[in-house]
């Protein structure tokens, strides 16, 4: 069975909702951190670099867990792996509110990259794909809209719940709505038909939409992950915080995060939409080439209008540009290795993001101000604009080479 046999089936759109507020509440949880920054600083007097490893923390979990929850899920399932990352995810989310220590903060917030998150972004991204053939691009892009509700939402709603209580009730009563929310819905995960009546053929196959090997353009793919990443973190991880050092209210700042997550919302809807026509490289290539071109001038002006527009702008680019790399990896790969490509390309993706997240603290405690870690994003966008460029003349340059017999796509 080849990518372009697989029927869709009407039960892939349950699968599609499901995730979508899965990783809506898993993004959510990612976000904390930005919101924890100003607490963390009047409570115990941490810097902002060392709130930021938090996040970092978060993202070698992510990285790694995810390798291994994906790899994983392409033997077991996505169901049984989501519903250990939904206890994970929301006992240590409960547990960060009881520490007063960096270390054991850091360890938690690992938890939930590795051994929650990681559970939940990989296996159903790769659980979705495999539903979809004509429509996969829409699914994903719904998917991961998903991640930019939740994104823009949870910040809002966190600062609200702080401002009621306390950051350690916050906590505590997220983490246990997490678990009453998500595990009614996960026994409604299913596995795709084409891998419950065809499971053999999928196995020996390595036949991918780009008829290039997988074992070329996936690491080329995870190389210019890293760099759209470390670009992405830093307006993520430092939006709140720059904002409330430009003297605006915390609930104000989370508002900027809030426009840039609903913006993303459409952006992955779009994007996602846009790769099912042009193929998912090309979309990759224009959601970045937005995200960088906007990245820098968040750190430029004082005035909230216009840290809305470039909220607004960033937004839409940056959310498609996950969810066009995800398309890229399957379309990029044989079905047999979905969930493993996801881990790869989103692994490398939250290398980056960990990066990304540091230098801006790291920077801000370095200048007192946040002009060269955003400008170091611009850089990091530059050369992920390069690798991509690249790697789309090798696409071209193959498929001509192709046309003219010297090679053999691969089957």
């Amino acid at each position: 069975m080849t990518e372009q046999e697989i029927e869709e089936q009407p039960y892939g759109w349950v699968i599609v909702a499901i995730a979508t507020i899965f990783l809506a509440l898993g993004f959510g949880s990612n976000v904390t951190v930005p919101i924890l920054v100003k607490p963390f600083e009047q409570e115990f007097g941490w810097n902002r670099a060392a709130i930021s490893m938090a996040y970092t923390a978060l993202t070698i979990g992510a990285a790694a867990g995810g390798l291994f929850w994906g790899t994983l899920s392409d033997k077991i399932g996505a169901k049984h792996i989501a519903t250990f990352g939904i206890v994970m995810l929301s006992g240590a989310l409960m547990l960060i509110g009881q520490q007063d220590q960096l270390w054991a903060i850091y360890l938690l917030y690992f938890v939930i990259g590795g051994f929650g998150f990681a559970c939940l972004f990989t296996p159903l991204l790769a659980l979705t794909g495999l539903w979809f053939s004509r429509r996969k691009g829409l699914a994903l892009g719904i998917v991961t809209a998903g991640g930019a509700i939740g994104q823009g939402v949870m910040p809002v709603l966190f600062q609200m719940m702080i401002s009621m209580s306390s950051w350690q009730d916050a906590l505590f009563y997220l983490g246990l709505g997490y678990l009453i929310i998500m595990i009614p819905m996960v026994f409604f995960l299913r596995a795709p038909p084409v891998l419950v009546d065809s499971s053999e053929i999928v196995g020996q196959s390595d036949s991918n939409l780009w008829g290039l090997p997988h074992r070329i353009t996936i690491p080329w793919l995870a190389f210019a992950g890293i760099f759209c990443c470390i670009c992405m973190a830093v307006p993520i991880v430092h939006l709140v915080p720059l904002a409330v050092g430009l003297s605006m209210s915390p609930e104000t700042a989370a508002s900027l995060m809030f426009t840039l997550m609903v913006s993303g919302t459409f952006g992955r809807l779009f994007f996602g939409s846009l790769a099912d026509r042009i193929g998912g490289l090309y979309t990759y290539l224009a959601a970045s080439l937005m995200q960088t071109v906007m990245v820098f001038w968040f750190s430029q002006t004082d005035s909230l209008f216009l840290l809305h527009i470039i909220s607004a702008v960033f937004g839409f680019g940056f959310s498609g540009v996950m969810t066009s790399l995800l398309i890229c990896g399957r379309e990029a790969a044989p079905i047999r290795i979905a969930g493993f490509t996801a881990s790869v390309v989103s692994g490398t993706a939250w290398i980056g993001m960990g990066i990304g997240s540091y230098q801006g603290g790291y920077f801000f405690d370095l200048t007192g101000n946040y002009a060269w870690s955003y400008g170091n994003a611009a850089i990091a966008g530059m050369i992920n604009l390069v690798i991509v460029v690249s790697l789309i003349w090798f696409r071209r340059s193959r498929a001509g080479s192709l046309d003219s017999g010297q090679f053999q796509p691969a089957k």
